[in-house]
């Protein structure tokens, strides 16, 4: 009966450590990570829960929403082919200066939110930039430094006024022939926006989205840790520059060493002034964090085509909106709101400590 007794004891004891570790392996929070190539750039999106078929699940739809995304604003796509009569903007501009276009209503808001941001920002930001951008060679497999002429002509096509956006039918037109747009300032962080809301209707309470700079999170990493997210140094891409926390935020990053060339020893980047037709010069990087990541995207741009003090002060006037600027001085500057930020100045930056 004793050896009975304590057989049942023991039994019991097994028991109730294997509930143990199943609850401590099985039960606790799992993390899947997936990676495509979208929008000309690596995403990744990392999620969290319990359950990894449902994590699975969901960061595939939220891929899914990605990729629409980017077949909606691909403006490179050949024609005739099905990803061309699958984009929006390329049908728009097909028809730039012949008659209106029906789009969807992603394009749409998007435009609208670009015509915001041109007012709010005076100008800098501009998606008629299109034929500027173009004669530069950006999005093509060669680069160039256009002639004085050739600038000037595609620089007099950029005007956002120009651009008409009917709501009630759901129609954008550009009004003179030759007007291009280009959503690279927008696109990816509306579609990583749209990704975020994806994942929160799936009930994902913690992920992570990185499409090349552009990052969204959801919750804390853990049950205490914010999410830290690193800014890259903008002359060495081995260092960070400066760390931050967020929680439910998006952190875009504009900067000049992303997407370059070099001619006759001068750098070339991607990210052109409609005001001047030439990259902008006198910032090296803009890091803006705010909740929507679509406007981030937008702002980071704005802000580094911007002079600094220019962008600080907008940063500074912008509801839930702050700024960590780079400047092409080496001087770091960043919003008075900006408290969870740890700056890591290398060789040669300055910033006011106090």
């Amino acid at each position: 009966m004793i050896t009975r007794r304590r057989l049942a004891g023991m039994a019991l004891i097994v028991a109730l450590a294997v509930s143990v570790v199943y609850a401590f392996f099985y039960d606790r929070t799992k993390e899947y990570l997936s990676e495509e190539f979208l929008m000309d750039t690596l995403v990744s999106i990392k999620t969290y829960g319990n359950d990894l078929d449902d994590l699975k699940k969901a960061t595939e739809q939220a891929f899914t929403e990605m990729r629409r995304i980017e077949d909606l604003t691909d403006r490179f796509a050949e024609p005739g082919t099905p990803a061309y009569a699958a984009s929006d903007v390329c049908r728009i501009n097909e028809q730039a200066g012949k008659k209106a276009v029906t789009v969807s209503s992603d394009v749409f808001a998007m435009l609208e939110l670009s015509q915001k941001y041109y007012t709010l920002t005076k100008g800098a930001f501009d998606v008629t930039i299109g034929p500027v951008v173009d004669v530069w060679g950006f999005g093509k497999p060669d680069q160039k430094v256009p002639g004085a002429d050739m600038l000037k002509g595609a620089l007099a096509l950029v005007n956002n006024n120009d651009m008409v956006l009917d709501k009630q039918n759901m129609t954008v037109f550009l009004k003179n022939d030759g007007m291009c747009l280009d959503l690279g300032g927008i696109a990816k962080g509306y579609a990583t926006q749209k990704a975020a809301e994806i994942l929160e209707e799936t009930g994902i309470q913690g992920a992570l989205i990185n499409a090349g700079g552009n990052i969204r999170v959801l919750g804390v990493k853990d049950e205490k840790t914010p999410w830290k997210i690193g800014i890259q140094d903008p002359r060495d891409s081995s260092r960070l520059i400066g760390t931050l926390d967020l929680k439910e935020e998006s952190c875009v990053t504009s900067g000049d060493y992303n997407r370059y060339f070099m001619s006759e020893q001068v750098r070339y980047h991607h990210i052109i002034s409609p005001f001047t037709g030439y990259p902008a010069a006198e910032n090296m990087s803009v890091t803006v964090i705010t909740q929507d990541a679509a406007v981030a995207d937008i702002l980071s741009t704005a802000l580094f085509i911007l002079s600094p003090q220019e962008a600080l002060t907008l940063a500074e006037e912008l509801p839930d909106t702050e700024a960590f600027i780079v400047t092409a001085e080496k001087q770091i500057l960043f919003t008075n709101g900006l408290k969870n930020v740890e700056v890591r100045a290398g060789e040669g930056y300055r910033y006011d400590k106090s």
